[in-house]
């Protein structure tokens, strides 16, 4: 039997995510898997943070996590501390897991968009055991005692967390990995690509003048997009007038102290920069609007914002576009990564996306029988993904209170999705979101959002959610969940503790 040939185009993150998934779960009888990494283009590096499915890529690696995080330099996190977003001086954390606890009849989200103005509750963060804990520079992988009793609050159980770390090392670190699986590695540039009709790719020439074939192709090229967007001229979806930032500028300082265990997302005056902590260094960057600020002023305005920081390297300005591709599997050629699709990394989503259908693809090679309808689910359920993702994205800037700049002043003036307006309509009215299956971001992370940038009017609350007990009975109720989460999240280890215990 002549196996099927799969062609990755480009390296890096994407790439290697996609030759490690690839190589673990096809049968090497049966497919021979080659990637091409150009010696020329550096990984971009953008993407230095994660979400909590970035497990499940760990655990179907068979990596040990211990391992996985030293090498990769990583430190752990536990959600995203959003600052002046909503208004200058107010900050708020996207956290990951479970807030709070339900009772029998209402949700506890609920229970405290019905309650926090007439019990004048704490914010939602201080009934998130990850938000706690993040603010409290602890860490910990979730935990439930022997002996749990269903109907009792466990905090620690409810601690969910992902990774922070360095896109080069990831790459590099997944390349040995794909490398000892069987993946065939070739370091050449692609100098030309053949197109047919019928089939999609028909082969890439090299510098070498070698002409490669195969049956797939995979498109891990980074924003340039050689097969799909370049030689297949595949329709691309932008985003501009959602999402309007389209540069960043990034830089590596070094650390000022002990990694905490979040992303920070500080609000600039075009943009938002992040501020990512490794173990032996901080990753920065600015994404910001070239239509409101120059390259120069927003890598100044950087530069001022990191004046107590030492660089380890240089600035370096990025262009992008947000958007998708509308079939990024066509024919032959799947784009994954960057290639076929770019997010603001202001959710860290972009990794998740590429490891996801990564796995997707793998699932179809494995068990699709016809596989043009595989490449129409496949496109059907990334659009769905990317869409979902990009609601999420505009939901943070449509919603700020800020009028201090143009940038953010036009941010309250921007085009909203119907899909968008129709979950902000929902929210305002009754304080729910009515989510598809299987979301991405689920309603405690919108409602975060949300109440974080301040959207609703303070004295607005959902007593329709009120459940059938006294005030002074519900304000305990607040009171011990806080309480219990605060106790048990004392007992943890630092952040730093716990990777330097990990290390012994």
């Amino acid at each position: 039997m002549n196996k099927k040939r799969i062609v990755i185009i480009g390296g890096g993150s994407a790439g290697w995510i996609t030759a490690s998934i690839l190589a673990k779960g096809l049968p090497s009888a049966e497919y021979d898997i080659s990637l091409i990494e150009s010696p020329d283009i550096p990984t971009i590096g953008v993407g230095e943070a994660t979400i909590p499915p970035i497990i499940h890529l760990i655990n179907y690696l068979d990596l040990d996590e211990t391992d996985f995080i030293n090498k990769i330099e990583g430190t752990y996190k536990y959600g995203i501390h959003f600052e002046n977003w909503s208004t200058l001086g107010h900050s708020y954390m996207h956290a990951f897991g479970e807030i709070g606890k339900n009772s029998v009849d209402s949700s506890f989200t609920q229970m405290w968009l019905a309650y926090k103005s007439s019990l004048n509750l704490p914010p939602l963060n201080h009934f998130s055991p990850c938000a706690v804990a993040a603010y409290s520079n602890k860490f910990s992988r979730p935990s439930l005692p022997s002996d749990a009793h269903p109907e009792k609050y466990y905090p620690l159980s409810k601690l969910f967390y992902a990774y922070q770390f360095d896109a080069g090392l990831l790459a590099k670190y997944l390349k040995n990995i794909a490398l000892n699986l069987g993946i065939n590695y070739i370091s050449d540039n692609v100098i030309k690509v053949t197109t047919d009709t019928n089939i999609g790719i028909k082969s890439v020439t090299l510098t070498n003048n070698a002409v490669i074939s195969a049956d797939y192709f995979v498109d891990c090229s980074g924003t340039r997009g050689l097969l799909n967007k370049q030689a297949l001229h595949c329709e691309y979806e932008g985003w501009d007038k959602y999402l309007p930032c389209d540069r960043a500028v990034v830089v590596q300082t070094k650390s000022l102290g002990d990694p905490f265990p979040y992303t920070k997302s500080i609000a600039m005056n075009a943009g938002w920069r992040w501020q990512i902590p490794l173990q032996t260094r901080t990753g920065n960057g600015y994404v910001y609007s070239s239509k409101h600020i120059s390259d120069e002023e927003a890598l100044n305005e950087l530069s001022q914002a990191l004046t107590d920081h030492e660089k380890i390297n240089e600035y370096r300005v990025i262009k992008f576009q947000t958007g998708s591709l509308k079939t990024p599997w066509f024919k032959n050629s799947i784009a994954l990564g960057l290639s076929g699709s770019f997010f603001e990394p202001l959710e860290s989503t972009s990794i998740h996306m590429t490891h996801k259908y990564a796995l997707e693809l793998k699932n179809a090679f494995i068990y699709g029988t016809n596989m043009t309808e595989e490449a129409t689910n496949f496109n059907a359920a990334f659009h769905k993904d990317s869409l979902s993702i990009r609601d999420f994205l505009i939901a943070h800037y449509c919603t700020t209170q800020r009028d201090d700049t143009s940038f953010w002043r036009d941010m309250q003036l921007l085009s909203r999705p119907q899909s968008l307006q129709s979950y902000l309509n929902e929210f305002e009215k009754t304080g729910e979101i009515t989510l598809p299956q299987g979301s991405l971001f689920p309603y405690q992370s919108w409602l975060q959002i949300l109440i974080g940038q301040q959207y609703l009017n303070k004295e607005i609350t959902f007593t329709q959610n009120r459940p059938n007990q006294t005030d002074e009975e519900m304000k305990i109720f607040f009171t011990d969940i806080a309480n219990s989460i605060q106790t048990e999240i004392n007992s943890l280890p630092t952040h730093s503790d716990f990777i330097r215990n990990e290390n012994k």
